[in-house]
């Protein structure tokens, strides 16, 4: 077990996925599966209970002790970090897959624990680090990813589910297509209201960010 360089260059971060911590054991997407999974400290215990072979474990191991016994997946790299420490865990997993040239990210949470660390993570995906990059947060029947002004985003939603804007740091104009309440480029969602909650899905959405920075929740109908 080593963090060494020269481990991580056989790396293929092609699909990566980075498996959070918390008291909860997240659910899995139906997407391809990963050619590279992260783990951020305990979320290594989740990613086992998944069925999920592990490639990475990075954190400062205060919930999974560093020489747990159950660590035992061939060429595991273990980046430790003090506890004393400046960022979150998460944080430094999704650092981790930039270093190793990730082009995009998908974090599964099993969104319980600590209210404070769910409200971080989620709000880790919009910060200067990472808003330049794809992430998507996977939480049970919801996903959320961070958009910034740029070309219009078609998401691939199932007509019926939910869907919540929510703006961060500064009021966000946004349009949007395919919603039951659709928004002009005209309209402003000051931030941190609840505006844009739960509007429904009724054809493909499209949404342009045309200033701000907008957090995208998609739930399932079922969810």
């Amino acid at each position: 077990m080593s963090s060494s360089p020269t481990d991580a260059t056989s790396l293929d971060p092609t699909r990566t996925w980075v498996i959070d911590g918390g008291p909860q054991v997240p659910s899995l997407p139906s997407d391809p599966l990963p050619t590279l999974v992260i783990a951020a400290d305990i979320g290594y215990q989740h990613a086992r209970a998944l069925g999920l072979s592990v490639d990475v474990v990075v954190g400062d191991f205060d919930s999974l002790a560093s020489d747990e016994p159950l660590l035992t997946d061939p060429g595991l790299i273990i980046e430790r970090h003090p506890q004393d420490k400046d960022v979150s865990d998460l944080a430094l997993a999704l650092r981790f897959a930039w270093n190793t040239g990730a082009t995009s990210v998908d974090v599964l949470t099993g969104g319980e624990g600590r209210l404070d660390h769910l409200v971080v993570g989620l709000m880790l995906i919009a910060n200067t680090e990472n808003i330049d990059q794809r992430i998507v947060t996977h939480c049970g029947a919801s996903r959320a990813m961070a958009l910034k002004p740029g070309k219009p985003f078609d998401l691939d939603v199932v007509s019926g589910s939910w869907l919540t804007l929510l703006a961060l740091g500064g009021d966000t104009r946004v349009s949007t297509s395919g919603l039951r309440w659709d928004l002009a480029a005209s309209d402003e969602i000051s931030s941190f209201s609840s505006l844009g909650l739960s509007n429904e899905v009724v054809g493909r959405p499209v949404i342009t960010v045309q200033q701000g920075i907008l957090l995208v929740v998609v739930t399932s109908r079922d969810g």
